[in-house]
């Protein structure tokens, strides 16, 4: 019995505390200031991210042999260009390429090689242009492991057993590389294409790439570990002075010196009136 009433107390105790706690209003909610409502991110399909592969027709041929650096070679865009449902280049919209640098085939089993450079894609009605980076700007024939070893190997055999074979393969020109007019050359997207608004179409960059081992720009220079002893200055070397020339003043003529000499007097110049000095009288003896 005893048990039993506590048992029916505490059952008592249980509902008088549920109810109360029922009872309780719910609290209210906090106060704070309203927010701007978070601008929507872009959908995966409203964005072409940076290095799409896009698909490229040449129209002219590239030959190692024959086509010269700085050559544009035209090419068309094999399939269109479509993000978020806008069509923002057709299929065959012209491209073009440069082709940087290029290498004949030479003596020494030496193939072609051509460098080019994929000119930015013009998307019709857009004042932007596309930029475009190709796979491999650098082509040259590819050879897979298998055909290099057996190249090699019959080459080897061929110089056991073919007399002279072994100069043939040392002065034996390599292979043009020669891409014809059809041929697809795939490249990818140097930016990524944001079509999300489908009146205003954002081409975006990547930010430049920056190296850990570079020294970072700072406004403030820091100070150093320690202050080195400033040197002392040289002394500069000590020439002779030199003097002002003195003027020498200037000799004053003498009247003598600038007198001209008196001429000789003759006699045919004397004036008659002169009469030459007569000889003393002769004294008469005794006087």
């Amino acid at each position: 019995m005893r048990f039993a009433s506590t048992v029916g107390l505490a059952v008592v105790a249980l509902a008088v505390i549920a109810s109360a706690a029922r009872a309780l209003p719910p609290p209210a909610p906090p106060r704070s200031a309203p927010s701007a409502s978070p601008a929507p991110a872009a959908t995966p399909g409203a964005v072409l991210p940076f290095g799409s592969t896009l698909s490229f027709m040449l129209d002219d041929k590239i030959d190692s042999g024959s086509t010269a650096p700085g050559t544009k070679i035209r090419l068309h865009l094999r399939l269109p260009l479509i993000v978020n449902g806008l069509m923002l280049a057709p299929a065959g919209a012209p491209a073009s390429l440069t082709v940087v640098a290029a290498r004949k085939a030479e003596s020494g089993d030496i193939d072609g090689a051509v460098q080019i450079h994929l000119d930015p894609l013009a998307l019709p009605g857009r004042d932007s242009a596309l930029p475009l980076r190709a796979f491999h700007e650098y082509l040259t024939i590819e050879l897979t492991a298998g055909q290099e070893s057996t190249r090699s190997a019959t080459d080897e055999i061929a110089d056991i057993f073919v007399p002279g074979h072994i100069i043939y393969h040392a002065f034996r020109r390599g292979r043009q590389l020669v891409l014809p007019a059809g041929s697809v050359l795939r490249a990818e997207t140097a930016a990524t294409i944001d079509a999300s608004n489908g009146r205003s179409i954002v081409l975006s960059t990547p930010p430049p790439f920056t190296s850990t081992y570079d020294t970072p720009h700072a406004d403030l220079t820091p100070a150093p570990i320690y202050t080195p002893n400033p040197q002392p200055p040289r002394p500069l070397p000590k020439g002779k002075p030199t003097l002002p020339p003195t003027p020498k003043p200037t000799p004053t003529p003498s009247a003598t010196a600038t007198a001209p000499p008196p001429a000789a007097a003759s006699p045919a110049a004397a004036p008659p009136s002169a009469a030459p000095p007569s000889a003393a009288p002769p004294t008469a003896p005794g006087a």
